[in-house]
């Protein structure tokens, strides 16, 4: 089967003249209807992978950075612009800190985002009570806690059900019960629809209750203002199923 999103040595420089870290991902492959983990402590590289994986970032050098949709995309080689139809059909993001609209309500930030995909009402009412904010709907994000705003940004990206799902730190704001509870939801997407997950966490616990591929950032210091942060597969999984 065909990796959904295939890397080989890619890297990116992120910092200035006081810091710099390198983050370096030799080889990545995330296959169709999979829960991917990438775990590492703060500032290793974590989000600036994920951006890089949703378009929004550029790598400085890849060998391959391949999306297999109809046919295999040479991402690496698209300009900004021919990004954007990409993004948008294949690609739904949780950030860290939520995007919500803060001027529309849940229920219409959530709705904004599955009329971009056709996706009916019904599927909104299924995952806001599957994430436990049906009753929420009708506030707007600054009425409501974190946990709650953190839920319906999740909601927001799952009512989508691109092919890709990309979530940063989904857990953050949540605690341990809702967000064993939001593993349990993903799974069920996944299952459901295909699609592929892509979470960047600290909790290296959760990831390993819950994911079916873990990558860790190692990061080192390679020269007195410059770190190296490289992607590798975490073997801790491999180890619990055995």
């Amino acid at each position: 089967m065909e990796s959904r999103i295939r890397i080989r040595n890619m890297w990116k420089t992120r910092g200035d003249n006081a810091r710099k870290i390198k983050v370096e991902v030799p080889r990545f492959d995330i296959p169709p209807a999979s829960f991917t983990a990438i775990v590492g402590s703060n500032g290793s590289g974590k989000s600036t992978l994920l951006d890089i994986l949703g378009l929004i970032l550029s790598a400085d050098h890849a060998d391959e950075f391949l999306l297999h949709t109809d046919r295999p995309i040479h991402l690496a080689r698209l300009t900004g612009k021919e990004k954007i139809p990409l993004r948008r059909n294949y690609i739904s993001y949780v950030l860290q800190t939520g995007g919500l609209l803060e001027f529309l309500s849940i229920r219409q930030n959530i709705r904004f985002a599955a009329r971009l995909r056709n996706k009916s009402p019904e599927k909104i009412n299924q995952v806001t009570e599957q994430l436990g904010i049906a009753d929420i709907l009708d506030k707007r994000p600054g009425k409501v806690s974190g946990g709650q705003r953190q839920k319906a940004a999740i909601a927001r990206a799952l009512v989508q059900e691109a092919p890709i799902i990309l979530a940063d730190e989904p857990t953050s704001a949540l605690d341990t019960e809702s967000a064993k509870e939001l593993m349990t939801t993903f799974r069920r997407l996944i299952d459901e629809t295909g699609s592929s997950l892509i979470m960047v966490t600290h909790d290296h616990d959760l990831a390993r209750e819950s994911a079916d591929i873990i990558y860790r950032f190692r990061t080192e210091k390679v020269e007195e203002r410059m770190l190296s942060s490289i992607l590798l597969p975490d073997s801790s999984l491999s180890s619990k199923n055995a």
